[in-house]
């Protein structure tokens, strides 16, 4: 009788769980688990179509395997001028927009582990000890004693594991290591340029020095041209529209030389921003501007192969990949979310006695959340996503 009321009330008598019963229960978890990752509303990844040819018109004959292509050679061995290898060395170890490039991957990095950590149950640990103390007056029942209650605990919890049928936090996953392999492209990209920068401006460097020993040159022949003139117009010999002239002249020399300085200054400038540090220790001598040509000559190569050396291509497609598992993610936010939440430990008002089958306590239970009055939101998300991916 006594169990009949209790199955009435919704309580079911205590019993031990067999093995044959873990076994089953171990079973159906896991038969759960994998059907969890059963859906994905992603779209499959495809390369769009190109607005060019499919077929490279081979009359070009621009493939040539006897040279090199620009991706096999590296930087210090395309450039010759030890100086300038010492400049891109500097610039690569502290130009500051590189440093935020990096501290991007590294964002990009944590945000992908963060994700991915949701397609695991994430498993607490709580231990504790409390007592407490309730006075006579404080119960409200007459003639009640004052007691002292106390109570130690220890459990591992499992708090709201998404299942995920959908593909949600999967594709949530593929987003986030998309993101993070595109920021190491955009990272590789701007070394690039940095390294064409800073060889560009050490150019223009040395191209503004030889233009203003020019300058001076021009500027020193133009005050010895208006001396001459001075000295035959005092004699007599010319008039004096030929000390003006040469007045004239010495006056664009000068402007000119002036403007070389300003610019040198610029130059100087923009290479120092570009390197973010001083260069530790002297520097080489600068090759002449003559001698800066290499004469190696790089293979065009065929224009497919751009697709796998050049990393803003290459961050393009991850960005699109990205893009493609939101928009899964999106679709799937349409439909029920199920989670899985429990705890396992021991509870017990006797330290001595905390550990044992009288002491263990349990509980596991399923939630399923839908959503019912926000699809504008959620339909909102999915043209979001979908604009992003034909972006």
């Amino acid at each position: 009788m006594q169990l009949m009321r209790d199955a009435r009330c919704g309580v079911r008598p205590q019993r031990g769980l067999t093995p044959w019963r873990h076994v089953r229960l171990l079973s159906g978890l896991a038969a759960l688990l994998l059907a969890a990752t059963a859906c994905n509303f992603a779209p499959p990844h495809v390369q769009p179509p190109l607005p060019t040819p499919a077929v490279f018109d081979p009359s070009l004959n621009v493939a040539d395997s006897r040279e090199p292509q620009a991706p096999e050679i590296g930087w210090r061995e395309f450039f010759r001028d030890p100086r300038l290898d010492a400049l891109i060395a500097t610039a690569l170890d502290n130009n500051r927009d590189l440093r935020v490039a990096v501290g991007r991957i590294d964002v990009a990095r944590g945000q992908y582990r963060i994700q991915g950590a949701d397609r695991i149950p994430t498993i607490n640990g709580t231990a504790g000890y409390q007592r407490t103390h309730t006075g006579a007056d404080a119960t409200g029942i007459p003639n009640q004693r004052a007691f002292t209650l106390d109570r130690g605990f220890i459990s591992l919890g499992v708090t709201s594991f998404e299942l995920d049928f959908w593909g949600r936090v999967r594709n949530l996953t593929e987003a986030a290591k998309s993101d993070y392999l595109s920021t190491v492209q955009a990272q590789r990209a701007f070394q690039l340029s940095l390294i064409r920068d800073v060889a560009a401006a050490y150019f223009a460097q040395l191209e503004t020095a030889a233009q203003i020993r020019l300058a001076d040159t021009t500027v020193k022949s133009r005050r010895e041209v208006l001396r001459i003139a001075t000295v035959r117009q005092r004699a007599g010999l010319t008039s004096a529209l030929d000390v003006r002239s040469a007045e004239s002249l010495l006056a664009q020399a000068e402007a000119s030389r002036a403007a070389l300085g300003l610019i040198q200054v610029q130059v100087n400038t923009q290479l120092q921003v570009l390197l973010g540090a001083p260069v530790a220790g002297p520097l080489p001598a600068p090759l002449p501007l003559a001698q800066q040509t290499d004469s190696t000559l790089l293979g065009a190569g065929l224009p497919s192969q751009l697709l796998l050396a050049r990393p803003d291509i290459l961050g393009a497609e991850e960005t699109l990949r990205a893009a493609e598992a939101n928009i899964g993610a999106a679709r799937a936010a349409f439909f029920p979310t199920f989670s899985l939440t429990g705890a396992w430990g021991f509870a017990s008002s006797a330290l001595n006695a905390l550990v044992g089958l009288d002491a263990l306590t349990w509980n596991a239970g399923p939630q399923v959340t839908t959503p019912i009055f926000n699809r504008t939101r959620l339909r909102g998300n999915s043209d979001v996503a979908k604009a992003q991916g034909r972006i």
